[in-house]
């Protein structure tokens, strides 16, 4: 019998378990119960309508159709789907809030690549402009 690649999260949190402290998992991760601490995978996290989370989030993709209250750090996306409420700070490249959504916290979207070579440009631009009107300054003496 050949093995299957496995299809779905690799870990499940159902809707009748309560856990308190830290799951972390290489795979993708389903909650749909409630959970106190960290949560944290290389890939992918989706919160469940049922799941209630307290603490910190973290993974590439996230998709939040429950509770959390807590920092979620999404290296690529974040998504808070219409039933999905977040307290909290959130730190992500790509933000969707669904209508119907609840955020109430700070987001924070790191600058790109492209982004912060295009400020650079500019600093290094005003910084020219700054000299070159300093060098054309005449002091005339009396």
């Amino acid at each position: 019998m050949k093995d299957r690649p496995v299809s779905g999260p690799s870990t499940i949190i159902g809707s009748n378990v309560v856990l308190s402290g830290i799951l972390k998992d290489a795979g993708d991760i389903a909650i749909h119960g409630k959970i106190e601490g960290e949560v944290s995978s290389e890939r992918s996290i989706v919160i469940g309508e049922t799941a209630e989370i307290k603490g910190p989030i973290s993974a590439q993709v996230i998709t939040i159709a429950g509770l959390v209250k807590g920092s979620i750090d999404a290296g690529q996306k974040l998504e808070i789907l219409p039933t999905g409420k977040v307290f909290g700070s959130i730190a992500t490249r790509d933000l969707i809030i669904r209508s119907g959504a609840v955020f109430v916290g700070k987001s924070t979207m790191p600058a790109d690549e492209e982004t912060t070579a295009r400020n650079e440009q500019y600093d290094d631009a005003a910084a020219i402009e700054t000299y070159d009107a300093v060098s054309h300054v005449v002091i005339e003496e009396e």
